[in-house]
């Protein structure tokens, strides 16, 4: 019988948890918002040889919060490289931390890719944009000027990947 009314106690307990957990709204991200008003710029001016091939290149991107308030990002962003449209979407790395950033603060991630000229035998892309989704879903697009990239769609372990935002 302290069986029962002990149960019925907890039962009870759990009712009332619930009914104000239901009542405490929900936050986007830990810490801010997320970033919606953002400017983003290539950082270093050219690509630099990285990764695990002499034809692999990493270009890092830097994102500004151009907002009057902190904003937060996590985990690493989408991008589509876009030839006339078609996009070729990278591959995107897991983990990261949260990154806050206060008005006018940065933060950067890259983007490695297989250089390619087309002499090896590769498909290769020729992409004009590069279209890309912040964690939170914010898109802003950058004029892609690193050359032709080798396609890496059906490859088994993709050499065009996006790291998180640090």
């Amino acid at each position: 019988m302290q069986r029962v009314r002990n149960l019925a106690r907890w039962v009870a307990a759990g009712a009332l948890v619930t009914s104000v957990a239901v009542a405490v709204p929900a936050t986007a991200a830990p810490g801010s918002p997320a970033c919606d008003h953002v400017a983003l710029s290539w950082a270093g001016g050219t690509a630099e040889q990285g990764g695990g091939s002499a034809r692999q290149e990493t270009a890092r991107v830097q994102v500004k919060n151009t907002g009057d308030r902190a904003c937060s990002l996590l985990g690493a962003p989408s991008v589509e490289l876009t030839t006339n449209g078609v996009p070729e979407r990278l591959l995107q790395q897991r983990g990261g931390h949260s990154v806050d950033l206060a008005p006018g603060r940065t933060a950067t991630f890259t983007i490695t890719f297989l250089g390619d000229t087309g002499k090896n035998g590769n498909e290769i892309i020729r992409p004009d944009q590069a279209v890309v989704t912040l964690p939170g879903g914010t898109v802003k697009t950058l004029t892609w000027r690193w050359g032709s990239v080798t396609r890496q769609e059906a490859a088994s372990r993709p050499g065009n990947y996006v790291s998180p935002v640090t």
